[in-house]
């Protein structure tokens, strides 16, 4: 079993003549060897394939341990298994099928279209390591896809000698080339016996869900509806599930976007509903035909989700400001002003006794004016 980041290389009591006559064949041939030590091979799924169809495409790796000797790592970076392949990167410009993004693995590297990905070794025997390179994909249409020819190239050695310094040295290094057979795929078209009028391209299996928030409103709010839909294609978005009508509830607004729960790709639509009165008290009913070609035998079903319970109180009442009234105002004529009212402060008592001084020094002196005359 090999172990990540680490050469595939038996111990050292294991390293003497690895393909000694293998080697020897090689170059009294003069033309590359065909390797043994490796195979490559397609795994498509047994049943039947339908357009937008989710489906596991996986190239199955086999490395088999010699007696002696072992594998020569290809990179300064060492891998668990020092293995090089060309194999995904031709189906990326395949216009009848569609590779969904790669999921993130552990365990046992190698180099898979000039990226190092991961996969587990699911062989128990120590000698043997078995990786499954998964890819989600889907046929966009009905016919025959011919996956091409996997490719692999790698390097053996039938002895080490052991380097103070770069550690195991590979004695007499001989490359090798692989190659895995071609794969053919049949899509069937979907079944027109049986297809509902209102079947839009959904294809399973799919599951849905559907949450509210809030559950909570005022006439004029907003409640935004959820809508997930995981597993299987809805027709490159053309797709779409469909909503009851709810009286009391306008739909205001609506967009999606792609998502991913654990291994499942899908899509959620957001529904901004409206509620234009106090009579719902349940968001609508989901449905979405779909067609399963997982189910026995394969058919059209349709999936129902909903509805969920809300809540809907009035907008305003008597004892709530109109939303143009501001908090504290109220309506009726306006108040007739108040009379202003002389504020006795300590300081306009010493300016009214300082004016009358003045008025009765004034008066004063008017008087002996008078008189002199």
């Amino acid at each position: 079993m090999v172990h990540p980041l680490q050469p595939l290389i038996p111990a050292p009591r294991l390293r003497h003549g690895l393909l000694a006559l293998a080697a020897a064949i090689a170059l009294a041939t003069g033309g590359p060897l065909q390797a043994q030590e490796i195979e490559l091979r397609w795994v498509v799924p047994a049943g039947d394939i339908y357009p937008g169809q989710t489906f596991e495409l996986t190239l199955e790796v086999t490395a088999t341990a010699t007696d002696e000797g072992g594998f020569v790592q290809l990179f300064p970076q060492p891998l668990g298994l020092p293995l090089q392949l060309e194999a995904l990167q031709p189906l990326e410009s395949m216009e009848p099928l569609e590779l969904l993004p790669r999921e993130e693995g552990g365990g046992c590297s190698l180099v898979l279209d000039g990226e190092i990905v991961r996969a587990e070794d699911e062989d128990p025997d120590p000698r043997v390591t078995r990786l499954r390179l998964t890819r989600f994909a889907r046929a966009r249409r009905p016919g025959p896809i011919r996956l091409p020819e996997a490719t692999g190239r790698y390097a053996v050695s039938s002895a080490f000698r052991e380097d103070l310094v770069r550690g195991s040295v590979p004695v007499e290094r001989v490359e090798r080339s692989v190659r895995g057979p071609s794969v053919s795929l049949a899509v069937r078209p979907l079944p027109e016996e049986d297809q509902p009028i209102d079947f839009e391209g959904a294809v399973g299996p799919l599951t849905m869900e559907v949450s509210i928030e809030p559950n909570r409103a005022r006439v004029g709010e907003t409640l935004q509806f959820e809508v997930a839909v995981l597993g299987g294609s809805l027709n490159e978005g053309r797709a779409e599930p469909r909503l009851a009508a709810v009286d009391g509830l306008r739909l205001v607004g609506t967009r999606s976007e792609r998502t991913r729960a654990e291994r499942q790709f899908g899509r959620v639509f957001r529904y901004d509903l409206e509620a234009t009165s106090t009579a719902p008290t349940a968001t609508p009913a989901v449905t979405l035909v779909t067609f399963d070609p997982e189910a026995h035998p394969p058919g059209y079903r349709t999936l129902s989700a909903g509805p969920l319970p809300v809540s809907i109180r009035p907008g305003s009442d008597a004892s709530t400001p109109a939303p143009d009234q501001m908090p504290g105002e109220r309506e009726g004529p306006p108040d007739p002003p108040e009379k202003p009212r002389l504020v006795w402060t300590p300081a306009v008592i010493v300016f009214i006794v300082v004016l009358a001084a003045i008025s009765t020094r004034r008066r004063r002196r008017s008087g002996r004016g008078g008189v002199s005359q």
